[in-house]
């Protein structure tokens, strides 16, 4: 076989089905490779940001791995966005690049030029902050050596994206047969449950923090059979709340800085607060990390040491360990108040699953959470979700209730445009499954080339643009820090009319001005679809914490009272400004 050929037949071994591209000079080999190989298919998109970044959305579905191929030079620094997707959620991709012929190269000459041959761009270097691995093959014994190595990266430990680049000469050389892959090494440690038990043994008010690290280590039901039969309260993250179903009776909400006021206060009136592989990001704790979790004892749980070096040892307890080596079922009874219960039972009752726009009341306009409460109604229950950014993205995190549905977003990236062609590689790895996403009307116009990959592939995806005219939520924080100076996102943004737009593409087009347009009509149709839905420009994320705010203190502000007798059991009450 040829390098080329080589990586074809590695990619099908490995499962892969589908892997998306844009040719070019390049990397032509490898895609004409891809498309002799008879198990194989590769799906054209329209730019390789797109690429990358419906390859990211592949893991989040069924834990498969998604490919991108991209030539040299803009091909390659294309992909560069949504490999950063990837590397701040632990998602794992693999990334081939092509490259010119290594005579052709820079360093071929012995000189520090700036560019040798056509497009060459040292993308290696480019990347090796946000992957997991990236390396130049030099040879075709190193090409089969290095695919089994960055792939095993990939999929081990902390996830991860890799890539490999890959010279024309390489891929055109005789490389013989594909040899025998070795897995990665998997540890048999189980880890030792005293420090947890002894970390709860004086405890009476438990919390969990169920994070994305659970579903990614692959123990989701473990974990979500052990908080029922233990009872022990427990809140998510947004990037983990895909991994178990919010009916659970013991289940409070979402926290963080624009999370429910239910999960903010029960992370602050616990005395014992156990973190199951979440970074605790200022997203999620705030600015102000001294005043998160202040009434009580924290432990972390995490596989990467590296994050759990920011905690000083007498701020938090920290375990690093793998979550699939924890026996939850060894874990002794916890001790749980009945008045904890019913504090967080009556949080829950005041605040979680509400129609939070208080702005919509007040103005008599559409509620973006109403919307998407609507829609989690008329969906599919097993219906694939992606969210986008910004405004839309708090939107549809805050309001939309999971039972066997997949959410997802790129929560550490969080780049304008994410959803579309994440939801594009969604359509195409699952197509049995219902595709909604959405995304806002600033988001749409950084990928709207991709209508064309949807029309062309005729993928039944349902697009809703949440359309505020504007980067609301950059027009919020404008509002509050600059006198409601709206540069760049009133003055100077400007808005395509997406009617003509989709109508080009031969894409059917609803148009959303109340909520009883939302119908069963529009998921009923089959074939790609897009929604446009109308809101007021100043929709309000609501509630959601302002600068030097501890989480549990969020706008709009409820009153001093009920602040007082949510805050129980709180060491400090509200902060002055």
């Amino acid at each position: 076989m040829t390098g080329a050929e080589y990586i074809a037949e590695f990619l099908h071994q490995r499962g892969v089905q589908n892997v998306f591209l844009i040719t070019g000079g390049a990397c032509a080999f490898i895609v004409d490779a891809i498309h002799r190989h008879k198990d194989l298919k590769y799906t054209c998109f329209q730019h390789e940001q797109a690429c990358a970044m419906a390859a990211d959305s592949i893991y989040r579905i069924d834990k498969n791995v998604g490919v991108t191929v991209a030539t040299s030079g803009p091909g390659a620094t294309n992909l560069i966005t949504g490999i950063a997707c990837s590397y701040f959620d632990s998602i794992p991709s693999f990334h081939i690049t092509g490259q010119v012929n290594q005579t052709e190269a820079a360093n071929f000459l012995g000189a520090q030029v700036r560019q040798a041959g056509f497009q060459e761009t040292n993308i290696v270097d480019m990347v090796k902050p946000i992957t997991k691995y990236a390396v130049q093959i030099k040879n075709g014994n190193e090409l089969k050596k290095e695919l089994i190595k960055a792939w095993n990266l990939a999929i081990s430990d902390r996830k991860g994206p890799v890539l490999l680049d890959i010279p024309m000469n390489v891929q055109k050389e005789e490389v013989g047969d594909i040899i025998e892959y070795y897995p990665p090494e998997e540890e048999n440690s189980v880890i030792n449950i005293d420090q947890i038990n002894a970390f709860f043994k004086d405890g009476k008010r438990p919390l969990v923090l169920f994070g994305a690290g659970v579903g990614l280590a692959g123990v989701a039901k473990n974990v979500e059979k052990w908080l029922i039969e233990s009872k022990i309260p427990f809140v998510t993250s947004w990037n983990g709340c895909t991994y178990f179903n919010h009916n659970i009776d013991n289940f409070y909400g979402k926290l963080g800085v624009y999370g429910d006021r239910s999960a903010n206060f029960l992370i602050q009136n616990c005395d014992r607060l156990l973190v199951l592989g979440s970074r605790l990001d200022n997203r999620q704790r705030s600015g102000s990390i001294k005043n998160f979790a202040i009434s009580g004892k924290v432990m972390v749980i995490d596989v990467d040491i590296e994050e759990l070096k920011k905690y000083k040892k007498e701020e938090y307890e920290t375990i690093n360990a793998n979550l699939k080596h924890i026996p939850f079922e060894k874990i002794s009874p916890v001790n749980i108040e009945n008045e904890w219960k019913d504090f967080a039972d009556d949080l829950k009752k005041q605040y979680f699953g509400k129609d939070l726009s208080l702005f919509s009341v007040a103005n008599n306009t559409l509620s973006p959470y109403k919307v998407v409460q609507k829609i989690n109604k008329l969906i599919k229950d097993d219906a694939i979700v992606v969210a986008d950014d910004g405004a839309n993205l708090c939107w549809v995190f805050k309001a939309f209730h999971v039972t066997n549905h997949i959410l997802y977003t790129a929560g550490g990236n969080s780049p304008m445009g994410y959803s579309f062609p994440a939801s594009i590689g969604a359509a195409l790895h699952a197509p049995e499954r219902q595709i909604i996403a959405f995304t806002g009307d600033g988001s749409m116009q950084m990928n709207i080339q991709e209508l064309q990959t949807m029309r062309y592939h005729n993928l039944n995806i349902k697009l809703f643009i949440l359309n505020n005219d504007g980067y609301g939520i950059i027009k919020q924080f404008q509002d509050l820090y600059f006198e409601s100076r709206y540069a760049a996102t009133g003055y100077g943004y400007s808005c395509p009319d997406f009617k003509k737009i989709v109508e080009a593409y031969d894409i059917k087009y609803f148009n959303i001005n109340s909520l009883e347009d939302v119908t069963k009509e529009i998921f009923d149709y089959q074939g790609p679809a897009v929604i446009n839905v109308n809101l007021h420009q100043n929709t309000l994320i609501e509630p959601k914490l302002e600068l030097g705010k501890p989480i549990h203190d969020q706008y709009p502000y409820i009153s001093g009272d009920e602040f007082e007798k949510n805050s129980k059991y709180c060491k400090n009450t509200r902060l002055k400004d």
